[in-house]
């Protein structure tokens, strides 16, 4: 478990960092444009296609980060007057649908990006191979997944731990 959670701690450093990195892109790419714009009157073309790939990342891996802090889609009205015991069979359950509708995101989304390997498709500006784009998907479902797990395993060890003392 405790190699688990090291291997766990590494992932989601590299998740924020990536935001961060992914962040500043964003940021410099439309300011840029913007100030391209507006003073060179000359547009950078590339930017709308680089800025909503990354966007796309960035909301799974942000989804992914909220997975691990249990804040992501969670109704907690009925299940906080609950005792303990129920209260840890809804979360399994919330953890399996959870985890099987990422698991579903990751199924398309890597079908995708196999499809777009094949076919050779490419972006209409940068002309960059789409696959790289969709691999985003996958990317950030497979976080959701791993983060979906580590929530459920820590709640449960926490609850262990509250009963113990």
């Amino acid at each position: 478990m405790k190699m688990f959670k090291k291997v766990m701690n590494g992932l989601a450093f590299v998740e924020k960092l990536i935001l961060a990195v992914s962040t500043l892109l964003i940021l410099v790419l439309t300011v840029g444009n913007v100030f391209s714009r507006k003073v060179i009157h000359q547009s950078w073309s590339f930017t709308e296609e680089l800025v909503v790939a990354v966007f796309v990342l960035i909301t799974l891996l942000a989804a992914a980060l909220a997975c691990r802090e249990g804040g992501l889609v969670n109704l907690s009205l009925v299940t906080d007057r609950l005792p303990a015991r129920m209260k840890r069979g809804f979360l399994l359950v919330n953890t399996v649908l959870s985890v099987c509708f990422t698991s579903v995101l990751f199924y398309y989304g890597l079908e995708k990006v196999l499809a777009q390997l094949e076919n050779g498709k490419r972006t209409y500006v940068l002309n960059w191979p789409e696959w790289i784009f969709w691999s985003f998907v996958p990317i950030g479902a497979a976080c959701m997944i791993l983060h979906f797990i580590e929530f459920y395993l820590d709640t449960c060890a926490r609850e262990k731990e509250d009963s113990q003392s």
